[in-house]
């Protein structure tokens, strides 16, 4: 069994040389060799941490049920607290089958603090996530390790009802965290914003026989649980230059698109309502502005899509490709033909469907941005979209409906030093297209992110707006055909019925048509 000391030290950390306009030289360096330590006792680790997310937060909320003003802290420095409590754990203790022992490391001791936990105490209630709520998440199943697709190569984690992720932090990223957290959570109080919710932020100090060093998660609201069943996940940046998957596309890849992927994809751009893409335009513009005046750059919108209308083997082929890889992906096509032609669910590493799965998500489009719409006409028969409320939208050139899920993410990245050098090297190198690599300055990122936004992937329905009232299964594509006939048959009713049965005909049959 894991063991822990009984007591939770409290203090107050040294922000002193925080400074985040530094060169992160420490951050860069060790990270990747951190990482690769650790990455062989991600389950010891995973396994301490979610002990110490559930012991923390209870210590919490004995404080405040029984609060007493001690030394601990002074008013003004709420952020800088931490709890922190030890552990030893084992391979035996974590139920690690392929622990690997060199007889020295088979006990880990783990130092991990909450840092700054009243603040993530009270900010977890202010964006609807109930403090029980969480706590529930993390003591109920052990956390599960999954790897991690994009660059950095951290280590992350999820609770098994996949309401949240856990995910390693560069040293500079946790401090630029903490320096700006008051202020980041006054902002779901005072204004909509699409920022990724932030929850917990913990640090993790390993006792090695080679060295002591420490790491640092955070805990985020996963933006794509499995039941939403998304069919798509793009991570947009406004970046052209090494942003689109490479081959064919296959549904293994639909949970990685990016940039060009989506202008490949939707040429014309996804058309939403009127007062949403408003709503959105100016919210995503005020997050922008707010991440530029901190210096940050490099975030993404990630967008999630369900599609309502489009079968896998047409979400396969909209890719316009020729030659071998053309051959290649028939040759694909052809092994799978027996299997069922349905919506693509949800990528296995990604948001897989498993049986504990919650129908919840607290992440909500329409309530992130406080805006409204008519439930009962984009949700029509559909569960899990009055729950989690996604954004309406319709395909440009082709009128198939969509559900849309999104959030701001990875807003932790400064432009610092390296950056710089980097920004600087590429206006020498490739002067013309300098400004379409992913990492640049953050005034030009700012505005290239909402240009491309707003000009390649979200159009302002205005009056043009066709949604099927029906069922949510209908095609909105059909819907203009299925009027056809009906007409025709209320036409034909009428010439054979009396003038009253072929009205009465034609209301009890007519399909509704509405335009926003």
């Amino acid at each position: 069994m894991a063991t822990s000391n009984n007591e939770i030290s409290e203090g107050l950390l040294n922000t002193d040389l925080w400074d985040r306009l530094d060169f992160h030289l420490g951050s860069y360096v060790k990270s990747p060799i951190q990482l690769r330590y650790v990455s062989s006792k991600t389950s010891t680790i995973g396994r301490a941490l979610q002990l110490a997310i559930v012991d923390l937060i209870d210590h919490v909320k004995r404080k405040f049920a029984d609060y007493a003003e001690d030394n601990s802290t002074l008013l003004g420095t709420e952020n800088r607290l931490y709890h922190s409590r030890q552990y030893s754990l084992t391979a035996k203790d974590a139920n690690i089958e392929s622990f690997q022992s060199n007889g020295i490391d088979d006990k880990l001791n783990i130092e991990i603090g909450s840092l700054a936990p009243t603040i993530f105490y009270q900010l977890r209630e202010d964006i609807g996530i109930s403090n029980e709520k969480f706590r529930q998440s993390f003591s109920e199943h052990g956390l599960k390790d999954f790897t991690n697709t994009g660059k950095s190569g951290s280590l992350m984690y999820k609770t098994s009802d996949n309401l949240f992720i856990l995910k390693t932090l560069r040293e500079y990223e946790a401090r630029l965290l903490i320096q700006i957290l008051q202020g980041y959570s006054i902002q779901f109080r005072q204004r909509p914003t699409m920022f990724n919710r932030y929850t917990g932020l913990y640090s993790i100090r390993l006792e090695s026989s080679l060295s002591n060093f420490t790491i640092y998660v955070v805990v985020m609201v996963n933006a794509f649980t499995p039941s939403l069943k998304i069919n798509e996940i793009f991570d947009l940046k406004g970046s052209t230059i090494n942003r689109k998957i490479t081959g064919y596309l296959s549904t293994e890849k639909f949970y990685k698109l990016k940039d060009m992927d989506f202008k490949e994809l939707y040429p014309a751009g996804i058309r939403i309502p009127t007062n949403i893409f408003r709503k959105l335009k100016t919210t995503l513009a005020n997050d922008a502005k707010a991440l530029r005046k901190l210096n940050v750059t490099d975030f993404s919108l990630i967008v999630g899509i369900r599609h309502l209308d489009m079968s896998k083997t047409q979400m396969v082929d909209r890719q316009q490709i020729t030659g071998i890889t053309a051959l290649l992906r028939a040759t694909n096509s052809l092994t799978s033909i027996h299997q069922k032609d349905l919506a693509v669910d949800a990528s296995p590493s990604i948001v897989e469907c498993e049986v504990n799965a919650s129908l919840n998500s607290y992440l909500k489009p329409l309530e992130m941005l406080q805006e409204k719409l008519d439930m009962d006409l984009y949700y029509n028969n559909d569960s899990v979209a009055y729950e989690t409320l996604p954004i309406p939208g319709i395909i440009n050139n082709t009128n198939k409906r969509v559900y849309i899920y999104l959030a701001l993410v990875d807003m932790l990245q400064t432009f610092d030093s390296f950056k710089l050098i980097d920004q600087a090297f590429r206006k020498i190198t490739d002067p013309n297209r300098h400004l379409e690599y992913s990492v640049i300055e953050p005034n030009d990122y700012e505005q290239r992110f909402i240009q491309f936004l707003f000009t390649d992937v979200f159009y302002d329905a205005n009056n043009d707006f066709p949604w099927a009232i029906t069922d949510v299964s209908q095609s909105v594509a059909n819907i203009n055909n299925v009027k056809i006939k009906k007409k025709k048959r209320s036409e034909e009713n009428h010439q054979t019925d009396s003038p009253k049965s072929a009205v009465h005909g034609t209301n009890s049959e007519e399909i509704l048509e509405f335009h926003f």
